[in-house]
């Protein structure tokens, strides 16, 4: 029986040839691993992008909303400005009345603002993720700018949702003196700066959405555009504005 070994390498020129075509190969191989892997991380910033699209609109839309409604809000405090100025002694009871049922309340309100839902969970998955890595730094600073607006905004919500509780009490019959129309004042006055808060960083949120050209469908937006209009003209009436618009490309 014939054994056959392998030859022996001739000259270490011969052995470096066999070498390199080993490291070629390995070079390569690892190469097309890191495209791949490129590849994916590009595909899922860019699933990500557009998941973060749909709740930056959905942020803009609310905001457009608190816009519109405004001078709605503000008549409402300056008309219950107007009633605690005045004279002293009974208060005759005046809630806010928003569409022909008013608030579906068991306990009546004498102010209160809208309070929407602002979705952040696409962006925290990105930023959880490290998918945020592989975006345009410039265009994740600037989502991370606008999801601190809508963080603000959202605690703005809350605030005035206190603030507007405070206020209950003139949504009732009742003996007012000058110490509880002073605090009743000072209430209405903290309900007012908040509403001008949210009025600013809403008319800002929807700017910086706007300048990331997000390449949100026209018809969708304008879409929103009208239903909020009418929605909200259908529960407040002429005082909500349908002269603003609403661009976010």
């Amino acid at each position: 029986m014939h054994f056959h070994f392998p030859k022996p390498l001739h000259g270490w020129r011969e052995f470096a040839g066999e070498v390199g075509i080993i490291v070629v190969g390995v070079l390569i191989a690892l190469g097309a691993e890191q495209l791949v892997e490129t590849w994916h991380h590009h595909q899922q910033a860019e699933q990500a992008t557009r998941a973060i699209a749909e709740e930056l609109e959905n942020a803009a839309a609310v905001g457009y909303e608190r816009l519109i409604i405004q001078p709605c809000l503000q008549g409402r405090i300056r008309e219950l400005q107007t009633q605690l100025v005045g004279a002293s002694g009974p208060w005759k009871g005046s809630p806010m009345v928003v569409g022909s049922k008013g608030y579906q309340n068991v306990v009546p309100v004498a102010y209160r603002g809208p309070s929407r839902p602002l979705p952040t969970d696409s962006w925290k998955a990105a930023t959880t993720s490290g998918t945020i890595d592989f975006m345009d730094p410039a265009k994740a600073r600037a989502f991370s700018a606008i999801y601190d607006q809508i963080a603000l905004f959202d605690a703005a919500q809350a605030e005035e949702a206190r603030a507007a509780a405070r206020l209950s009490p003139l949504a009732f019959d009742r003996t007012l003196d000058e110490n509880a129309r002073t605090e009743m004042l000072a209430d209405l006055a903290d309900v007012d700066r908040i509403n001008s808060l949210m009025a600013l960083v809403a008319q800002q949120m929807i700017e910086e959405v706007r300048s990331e050209k997000l390449d949100m469908p026209r018809s969708e937006v304008a879409g929103d555009r009208a239903t909020l209009i009418d929605t909200q003209r259908a529960a407040r009436g002429t005082c909500v504005r349908s002269d603003l618009p609403l661009e976010l490309n």
